[in-house]
């Protein structure tokens, strides 16, 4: 991303921008950090539909979520255009969890920060549901199951028709809505001094299965959640019940898939 494609509506609210970095890239956006003289920003770009859809979303979420407390970044501005979506926001200074899990902290630290995670997602799940996300009659599963039929036809995704008609016909139990992330992996936390300071990446936020998001935060990565210790830091922090192996495999194995 270069100064020159950044929209000029963008640079009228932030000023004279003094340096663009590029982090590390995800495979949805292209993401810059700019610099002015006042202040650090995120900008996010998009430039494919589905990805499109998923900043609109996100910057829709975030508005909701400004002002419920929860260490949600700040959102400035959101431009689009025929072809793309450009979302600013404030930086959030860290590095996310699994980026300071793969520099191999100290047991303490790591368990510190394995905790945190935990006690961020009871954070989430604990908080009221917004009214703008409540649907009486047509539950979250089912707009996730219409959605992933509509991806699996219009767009490459890891799963398939076979998957789709196992996930239709083997729902989990009902478990009581709560607000959910709907992406809460380790690359979208931001942790500093071992703490969960900042959670990015709003698209899927919902009230919807909580267990989604525990079975996405659980995934095993290399240095975490490869035994059962992590695993029981993690629920001991979060406080709500634990998985059962058909849950996990049916949400991380099975949903996650079309998404």
């Amino acid at each position: 991303m270069q100064l020159a494609d950044i929209p000029q509506e963008i640079l009228a609210r932030i000023g004279h921008i003094k340096q663009i970095m590029l982090p590390r890239q995800g495979h949805t956006s292209t993401v810059a950090i700019l610099d002015t003289a006042e202040q650090r920003y995120v900008i996010k770009k998009t430039e494919h539909e589905l990805y499109n859809n998923w900043l609109s979303d996100e910057y829709k979420a975030l508005q909701i979520l400004q002002d419920t407390g929860l260490p949600v970044p700040k959102t400035y501005s959101f431009y689009e255009d025929h072809q793309s979506r450009w979302l600013l926001m404030d930086y959030v200074d860290g590095v996310t969890l699994r980026g300071f899990l793969a520099s191999q902290p100290g047991r303490l630290k790591k368990e510190q920060a394995v905790s945190s995670f935990g006690r961020c997602l009871k954070q989430i799940h604990e908080y009221p549901c917004p009214i703008e996300w409540q649907h009486a009659g047509y539950t979250w599963l089912d707009r996730m199951l219409t959605k992933a039929q509509h991806n699996l036809v219009h767009y490459d995704v890891d799963g398939n028709e076979e998957l789709l008609t196992y996930l239709k016909e083997n729902r989990p139990s009902f478990v009581k809505p709560t607000l959910i992330h709907g992406d809460f992996t380790m690359d979208n936390v931001i942790v500093r001094n071992g703490e969960i300071v900042g959670i990015i990446d709003w698209a899927g936020a919902a009230c919807g299965d909580p267990r989604y998001d525990v079975a996405l935060a659980i995934r095993p990565k290399a240095n975490t959640f490869e035994d059962e210790r992590d695993k029981s830091i993690f629920y001991e922090a979060y406080g709500r019940g634990r998985l059962t192996e058909e849950e996990y495999r049916y949400f991380e194995e099975g949903l996650y898939n079309f998404f």
